[in-house]
């Protein structure tokens, strides 16, 4: 092979057109990297030009369109090496092996390759395009396979592609039927038992997630907190390539956005890996990215940076184009960028992010300190506009407590993480020794954290935020909530195919946690909406539902949940926004039950697309509210071969922590804290108000005063029956509905009309009659005729008239109470008293 130098490379650029070069005289660039230097800053060569350079070297040149002929060519060396080595393996001989190269000069690729094989190496020329067309098409169709199925092919029973297996099948389809029946069969006694079993699995969970967030709120370990002298301690020399996956999917907006951000990253650039992933249909995508430079010629460019320092901020980018499928997902989109990842570590940030300048760095001397057990690195996430309206606010208060305390908590007692959908840091190769991520899967991160966990490996959380665009409207809001509950639902039944062998994998604690943390996400949401209805319908109808409550160990389950679990959770919110220093949404906080509607909404939007067939659909959540100014240039920028585009990106301003209130804020803050105070204290009775306590009184919620009946009695000095059985209501009881029964006085010249009897329909044993001879009512209190004796049974007996009301108690049965009718109407109220203190009207009669 003749010799050439990098001035005579540079020349002959020039006689094909190529002037854009001013970024090659860099020392750095040698003849022999001066080819790779053209791949890297997308400087655009013609193939005439390699021609001319295998004739000036002396060797034979293949163009593109016979290279394509070949059907032999491609898919021998490994992708990552024929596209950064520019090289492809043509044919492989006994004496010798015959490569096409885009750049002849590498001699150190060549004389690895002949230490390899261990043969004489003969290189044709072929050009850049022709490298990438063909290193890019032979291994489009393998790589989409294997992004699709290879966690199929490798670990069926951990993926989401079938979500039911037939023992689950089965037992969901005997549970509903079971269900429905019961519901059909008695529609009282049928909401009551799921009512109670759902209350009862509540009061199971909200303990274990008490603890857990109380174990994040004492901190978390110490030994990935990592500091700036850590960070300043590093040599550039000693860091190893780090890929970073970014996937895009109809975000056009947001992709000069995420380039600016990632390009801020301190990290030496020649070891920065970023795969930009962009579906193939998303037309619009590709073509911001082809006018941005990535695939080639430079449209547009990022200000204010002139030509070589564009090129050198496009050099870290990587455009992969996803090939078509149905099944369109962010951890399909991922799988095939990590079939193409060079790192030692890989990352995901989304379109919208905007990571810590050092986080890579502190992710690097995590893993080091860290044993290679530990499998991920989680980073805290939050928004960087949790400012803009009530909605964001309340979102970033959810993160807060979530990652501060929640995922730190988890952290802490070595329990499986459910990783967040970004800045989830892996390993590389134990990330491939799990099979990546589950294509079929809406919410893989969390699958992941759960068979990180399962195959014994650890997650650890770092001090490192990174910062997200929160979605700026409830609808889009509620379909970002609809798909994360809809996977942490898939998670829970794909892990739970084989639920012993779950226990034996993670043990009892962890296996618990399992249930209380992914299965509590998606299950409570879902509750929470029935649970608020009932707790607000036992204002409207207490009747139908006071005796629900009657069974007093019932009463104090439900009653814990209502104002136990609601108000943790509660201070948790005030304390995760106290501990960020974020003073202005302390008021916020206090209306987070109104949030939690919203995400009981979008769990039932996910359960229902999940049950109806849409378990893969991806709903997109709309981005690039924030940031973005376009316009262009009126003069042609200096040192710029031709004219372009300027778009300017404003880094968004991360109005999260340490923000202080302001005196309006203050102010409302001051007065809203007030008015619940006042409310408070007219709900207990401290501070008369009728207007408030006719209606609303602590006395009233639903269940309070079973739950505390025992408590009322012990006062009173007698002994509380706490386990009151007779209060459940039975398979046959029905509901508690008034029997209303007019009947007729008749006068003195009446003597022959015989007697009139009514009995109770809900109380055995209790009647009313009336004698018209003597005008005289008789309430009969008895159970002999039935069989039953209970003399710890009351009823109290309400008499209303025109002129006066009273009441009596009938305190034992059998028993007879006898009082005179009159002439005018009277109203006859009876109702049965339980030892918990309820009161159930149980017969209603006009005479």
């Amino acid at each position: 092979m003749n010799p050439i130098t990098k001035d005579e490379i540079l020349n002959l650029l020039h006689e094909f057109g190529v002037h854009d070069t001013s970024i090659l005289k860099d020392p750095a660039i040698t003849s022999e990297n001066l080819i790779g230097a053209l791949a890297r800053y997308r400087v655009s060569v013609p193939e005439m030009f390699f021609s001319a350079l295998a004739d000036r070297l002396g060797l034979s040149f293949i163009e593109k369109s016979s290279l394509l002929s070949s059907v032999d060519v491609g898919c021998i060396l490994p992708y990552t090496v024929e596209d950064e080595a520019l090289i492809l393996l043509l044919e492989s001989k006994p004496s010798y092996i015959r490569i096409a190269s885009a750049n002849p000069l590498d001699t150190k690729i060549f004389e690895r390759l002949k230490d390899v094989f261990n043969k004489k190496i003969e290189i044709d020329v072929v050009s850049i395009d022709s490298i990438k067309t063909i290193t890019d098409g032979c291994y489009e169709g393998p790589h989409a396979y294997s992004a699709l199925n290879e966690l199929i092919d490798r670990q069926p029973e951990e993926s989401a592609y079938r979500i039911l297996v037939p023992w689950q099948k089965g037992a969901i389809i005997l549970f509903l039927a079971l269900i429905t029946l019961l519901i059909a069969y008695n529609p009282y006694f049928g909401t009551f038992l799921s009512f109670t079993v759902i209350n009862i699995t509540y009061f199971l969970m909200n303990p274990v997630k008490f603890y857990i967030s109380l174990q994040g709120l004492s901190g978390t370990k110490r030994v990935i907190f990592i500091t700036d002298d850590d960070i300043n301690a590093l040599s550039d020399e000693d860091l190893p390539i780090y890929t970073v996956l970014v996937p895009l999917f109809h975000e056009k907006e947001m992709l000069p956005h995420i380039l600016s951000n990632i390009a801020k990253i301190d990290y030496p650039r020649e070891k920065l890996d970023v795969k930009i992933l962009m579906e193939e249909e998303d037309g619009e995508t590709i073509g911001k990215a082809r006018k941005l430079g990535l695939f080639g010629n430079i449209e547009e460019i990022i200000s204010p940076m002139n030509e070589d320092e564009y090129r050198r901020f496009l050099s870290i980018f990587h455009p992969v184009v996803v090939p078509y499928a149905d099944l369109k997902t962010k951890p399909r989109a991922c799988n095939y960028g990590l079939k193409r990842a060079r790192g030692e570590y890989v990352v995901i940030y989304d379109a919208e992010d905007l990571p810590d300048r050092n986080q890579l760095k502190k992710v690097v001397i995590a893993f080091s300190r860290l044993g290679t057990e530990y499998a991920c690195v989680q980073c805290l996430l939050n928004f960087y506009n949790s400012r803009k309206n009530i909605l964001t606010r309340w979102f970033s208060i959810e993160y807060s407590y979530y990652y501060d305390y929640y995922i730190q908590g988890l952290d802490k007692i070595d329990a499986p993480i459910p990783l967040g959908g970004t800045s989830n840091h892996f390993r590389m190769r134990t990330l491939r020794e799990l099979g990546a991520w589950d294509p079929f899967n809406v919410t893989e991160d969390a699958d992941l954290g759960m068979r990180i966990a399962r195959k014994k490996y650890k997650t650890g959380v770092l001090n490192s935020h990174t910062y997200e665009e929160a979605v700026t409207s409830v609808r889009s809001w509620i379909k970002q909530r609809s798909r994360w509950v809809k996977g942490f639902v898939i998670t829970w039944f794909v892990t739970m195919r084989h639920p012993i062998q779950v226990y034996r994998d993670i043990g009892l604690k962890n296996f618990l946690i399992f249930q209380t943390g992914f299965g509590g996400n998606f299950y409570l949401p879902l509750m929470n909406l029935f649970l608020w209805i009932v707790f607000l319908a036992g204002f409207i109808i207490p009747d139908f539902f006071s005796r629900w409550f009657d069974f007093w160990p019932f009463a104090v389950i439900a009653v814990f949940n209502l104002i136990v679990g609601n108000l943790f959770f509660l201070v948790m919110m005030l304390l995760a926004t106290w501990k960020e220093k974020q003073k202005d949404l302390l008021v916020y906080s206090l209306f987070s039950p109104i949030y939690w509607i919203f995400m009981s909404i979008g769990a039932w939007k996910g359960f229902l697309q999940l049950a109806f067939g849409q378990a893969y659909k991806w709903e997109k959540t709309a981005h690039g509210t924030t940031g973005i100014d376009e316009e262009l240039i009126e003069h042609e920028p200096q040192n710029f071969s031709r004219p372009v585009r300027w778009i300017e990106v404003k880094e968004p301003e991360v109005k999260n922590g340490k923000t202080a209130m302001t005196p309006p804020q203050l102010v409302v803050s001051l007065g809203i804290t007030a008015i619940l105070v006042l409310f408070a204290l007219i709900i207990f009775g401290i501070v008369p108000f009728a207007p408030i306590s006719d209606h609303v009184t602590i006395t009233k919620v639903p269940g309070l005063s079973q739950a505390l009946a025992p408590f009322d009695l012990m006062k009173t000095g007698k002994e509380p029956q706490i386990l009151n059985y007779e209060a459940i209501p039975g398979l046959h009881d029905a509901a508690p509905t008034l029997t209303q029964v007019p009947i007729e006085k008749s006068g003195p010249s009446s003597q022959n009309q015989q007697m009139i009897e009514v009995r109770s329909e809900i109380e055995p044993g209790l009647s009313v009659r009336y004698d018209p001879v003597v005008q005289t009512i008789l309430i009969t209190a008895t159970g002999t005729d039935i069989g039953i004796i209970d003399s710890t049974r009351q009823y109290a007996v309400m008499i209303k008239s025109p002129e006066e009301s009273s009441s009596y108690l009938i305190d034992y049965t059998p028993s007879i109470l006898t009082l005179p009718a009159g002439n005018l109407p009277v109203q006859i109220e009876v109702l049965r008293k339980y030892p918990s203190g309820v009161s159930i009207p149980v017969l209603q009669i006009t005479v």
